[in-house]
């Protein structure tokens, strides 16, 4: 199996005809009734568990008790992510004990409204993801571990979803018909996207086709340091240099021989971030490591959750 981890977030909404405290009304007039999140995680084929994730279901009442209030923002907050490790798991256990807390930090720094806003939550999670990158390699610089991420901040009535790789956020919904549809909110960030696959090549990297929508981006002269290799093999020489490394993904934490301090930025830990208002339609929030599209439909997660639920 390639199944690893995922996080799953149920939210119940009130319904037209309820009444909701004054006190925790949203500003855009609907309110979360309950957040109840549970998880699951299982190692795959690794002779170790890379992966890592984070529920904080309360996360003013955490900010309270390490003295960073976050009062200030829509009310309730919660926090969930993450953190899907490969080439070892420093990367993702590195991103998962420092996420939150630099989320706190600056969440906390600032009570002005503007930093209630959009565009302000937005950028502290885009910052954020890039700091620890440069943190990671700076603390670790003989280590090639990486990871992809994928983080939901709940803030009042509004859903956050930053992402670096291919960790997927969905939302389950309730369709007119009251059917349960899935909403990707995420896009994996990988070379068979024509911008990333350029950018890449920008740097001086190559990206290798391998038909099929499935591509991986290496360093030049990649498939000829194969053939040496194999040739090598066949001639009895046994194995010649390192094993030259290929990844599926055009963005990531870590991987420090794919970033610029190594000399060439073929990688980067810019993450995609999107906002969404959540309604009385919205039933399930989930975030799931790469491994769940390699054999599932984001459809059938949250059926299967739904299910579960039930």
């Amino acid at each position: 199996f390639w199944l690893k981890s995922e996080v799953w977030i149920w939210i119940d909404t009130p319904s037209p005809s309820d009444n909701p405290p004054p006190a925790m009304a949203d500003p855009s007039g609907m309110l979360l009734e309950k957040i109840v999140a549970d998880s699951a995680t299982m190692q795959g084929r690794h002779t170790k568990q890379e992966d890592r994730h984070v529920k904080i279901p309360d996360l003013t009442k955490a900010a309270k008790a390490l003295k960073m209030p976050i009062d200030h923002l829509d009310q309730p907050c919660a926090l969930f992510a993450m953190y899907d490790g490969h080439r070892g798991h420093l990367c993702a256990d590195f991103a998962a004990k420092g996420f939150h807390g630099k989320l706190l930090r600056k969440l906390s720094a600032d009570t002005s409204e503007a930093a209630n806003s959009e565009e302000s939550i937005s950028k502290v999670l885009k910052d954020i993801c890039e700091e620890l990158d440069t943190e990671f390699m700076t603390k670790h610089r003989t280590t090639n571990d990486g990871c992809t991420l994928c983080v939901a901040l709940i803030s009042g009535s509004r859903l956050f979803t930053a992402w670096v790789g291919d960790c997927r956020c969905m939302i389950a919904k309730l369709d007119a018909g009251a059917e349960l549809s899935s909403v990707t909110l995420t896009e994996d960030h990988r070379p068979s996207l024509e911008a990333e696959a350029e950018r890449v090549k920008q740097s001086g990297g190559v990206v290798l086709d391998y038909g099929n929508g499935f591509a991986r981006i290496a360093h030049a002269g990649y498939e000829e340091r194969i053939r040496e290799r194999a040739r090598a093999q066949a001639q009895g020489l046994g194995s010649v240099g390192k094993e030259p490394v290929a990844l599926d993904v055009s963005r990531a934490l870590g991987n420090r021989d794919f970033k610029a301090v190594s000399g060439k930025a073929l990688l980067v830990a810019t993450p995609g971030v999107k906002v969404v208002q959540l309604d009385a339609s919205h039933k399930l929030v989930t975030l799931v490591s790469g491994g769940f599209p390699v054999i599932m439909l984001d459809s059938d997660v949250v059926y299967e959750l739904d299910l579960l639920r039930d």
